[in-house]
């Protein structure tokens, strides 16, 4: 009964680096899981309506690539 617990060798600021590390793993996992879900969000598109037009008339028998 007369054992006390000791503290970890560590210091004080390891829990808030291991919070700061778990935080950023989950936004970052977070992050990663909405983007495989949206794909079509990284396709690029042309800008503009005129951009758009050139972009078809280019393309072979008028069809979108």
């Amino acid at each position: 009964m007369g054992r006390e617990r000791r503290k970890s060798d560590g210091s004080d600021a390891e829990p808030f680096w291991s919070s700061v590390f778990f935080l950023s793993f989950g936004i970052a996992l977070l992050l990663f899981l909405v983007a495989i879900e949206h794909q079509n969000w990284f396709t690029l598109k042309p800008a503009t309506g005129t951009a758009e037009a050139m972009s078809y008339a280019s393309a072979i028998n008028g069809t979108k690539s």
